[in-house]
């Protein structure tokens, strides 16, 4: 008689823990943080091979898994064969929708290559970490030592090796001044 008092209370006793752990896991709203952090740091690598360092001043993860970076982000991306960096990613404000798995930047967003000769700015910018792929539909200007274009909406790899802007709408070459 013992044992099964003790069986029925045991499984009482999981069962309410059960039904509360349901509750408490039914009432956190999808829009709800559940998850805060300052000064986050997040490496991500390919097989032990580090390929991406991201940092960020402040982070917000919500039930649903999107996330808000409400101060920015600056992103290095490397060359898993060389360990350089192939290009860096700035941006004041970042939100990411996980059921897309898109990252959207906004503000002031620049993406430079690794060798620092060509830079792209914007006001707003998409990244898909999975494809590598960066593309607008916003005014982009690219800049090289050289020449600078400037127009609407671009699609590109995040190292810019390859890049298009979709319409241009002008083009200047930069002279430097000879001494």
């Amino acid at each position: 008689m013992c044992s099964a008092t003790h069986y029925l209370s045991t499984w009482l006793l999981l069962a309410s823990l059960c039904l509360s752990l349901h509750r408490a896991t039914a009432e956190v709203d999808d829009n709800e943080p559940v998850l805060e952090s300052t000064h986050l740091e997040v490496l991500r690598s390919d097989n032990g091979v580090l390929t991406l360092r991201m940092r960020a001043d402040q982070f917000v993860e919500y039930a649903n898994g999107d996330r808000l970076y409400p101060a920015g982000i600056y992103v290095e991306f490397y060359d898993a064969q060389t360990q350089k960096i192939t290009g860096t990613l700035t941006a004041s404000r970042v939100t990411y929708t996980a059921e897309q798995r898109i990252y959207t930047l906004s503000g002031d967003v620049s993406i430079k290559n690794g060798e620092g000769n060509k830079q792209v700015h914007t006001e707003e910018l998409y990244w898909n970490p999975n494809t590598e792929d960066i593309y607008t539909p916003q005014p982009v200007s690219i800049e090289t030592a050289e020449e600078r274009l400037e127009g609407h909406g671009l699609r590109a790899k995040q190292d810019l090796s390859h890049y298009t802007v979709l319409a241009p709408a002008g083009f200047v070459s930069v002279v430097s001044p000879t001494s």
